[in-house]
């Protein structure tokens, strides 16, 4: 016996969409927070926002991004404070031996990195969060252990240095 596919709906315009359903319903703008209901145009008469319908989870979990942010956002603050002696010592041009040594300069590089990820972590954050809650905590655990471990290095290379 052949069982025939189940038939796609023709495709309409999203725009009417979005105008059908705000019909009758008090909407607010996801930008302004002006009232929605019965617009002609999937546009805000108030802010200008195009507007989309589109399904989301109803509970998103973040836990696992922002665990994995933490210690990017933290090594890049620390880079900026870093980069304070260097540009002192630079700008007074002070012998190698008194200026940073290198271990600090590895970390501030480290830091600005660390930091430029935590961009890019929120750049891609929808693609992150569609990840397997299992494959996020390893994402988050890994970051938190290169960060461990490079703290470890430098802090080991610090003592040898000084």
């Amino acid at each position: 016996m052949h069982t025939q596919p189940p038939s796609t709906p023709p495709i309409q315009d999203p725009e009417a969409d979005v105008v059908a359903y705000l019909q009758g319903r008090a909407v607010a703008c996801p930008r302004c927070n002006y009232d929605l209901r019965d617009i002609q145009t999937a546009k805000c008469p108030e802010c200008g926002d195009l507007l989309v319908l589109k399904i989301a989870s109803a509970k998103p979990r973040f836990g696992w991004l922002i665990l994995a942010m933490a210690p990017g956002c933290f090594s890049g603050i620390a880079a900026a404070f870093m980069m304070l002696p260097i540009v002192y010592g630079v700008w007074l041009r002070l012998p190698p031996g008194d200026r940073m040594p290198w271990p600090g300069l590895v970390a501030t590089a480290f830091g600005w990195l660390s930091a430029a990820s935590v961009i890019l972590m929120y750049r891609h954050r929808h693609r992150i969060l569609a990840w397997s809650t299992r494959r996020q905590a390893v994402f988050a655990v890994s970051i938190w252990a290169v960060h461990i471990l490079m703290f470890a290095a430098v802090m080991t290379a610090m003592w040898f240095v000084t």
